[in-house]
């Protein structure tokens, strides 16, 4: 018997993983909980823009625009949740995805400028190492549905 008839002979089938989606009955409440605390947050970030501030207050604004298109962007999201509609991407897209693992960097490197290292120790490194792991899979999970993507595409 020859190598390659032992492998196919003996080769295990091949699955493809196949990305389930939560039940509704999870998706609903999740949604209901998450849009109730964007909105909170999102009245917050509106204080920032109504409220003026003396000492930096073109910081404000922008900061306060930022948290609040954040917001509005979560809000979205919250809807598809609740509505059940589906998209080709996913809850997010690729492009998405790559953003947001962006800001998971940015958050350890901006602990660097901030003393939150020398003040927290252990528990902040170990926050950045999640951090790190976070953007990583945030990546792998935009290629592979980039992946996806183009083989649903192609004819």
């Amino acid at each position: 018997m020859s190598l390659t008839d032992f492998k196919t002979r003996y080769e295990l089938p091949q699955f493809r993983h196949q990305e389930r989606e939560l039940p509704r009955w999870i998706q609903v409440p999740v949604g209901l909980v998450l849009g109730l605390f964007t909105l909170l947050c999102g009245l917050a970030s509106l204080s920032l823009l109504l409220v003026p501030n003396k000492q930096s207050p073109v910081l404000a604004v922008v900061v306060g625009l930022v948290l609040l298109l954040g917001c509005l962007w979560v809000l979205e999201k919250c809807f598809r949740l609740l509505t059940g509609r589906k998209r080709k991407g996913g809850l997010m897209t690729p492009n998405t995805l790559r953003v947001v693992s962006f800001f998971m960097l940015v958050i350890p490197v901006a602990g660097l400028f901030t003393g939150y290292y020398r003040e927290m120790g252990a528990v902040a490194i170990f926050q950045a190492v999640m951090y790190f792991f976070g953007f990583l899979g945030l990546r792998a999970l935009a290629r592979k549905r980039e992946a996806k993507g183009s083989q649903t595409s192609e004819p």
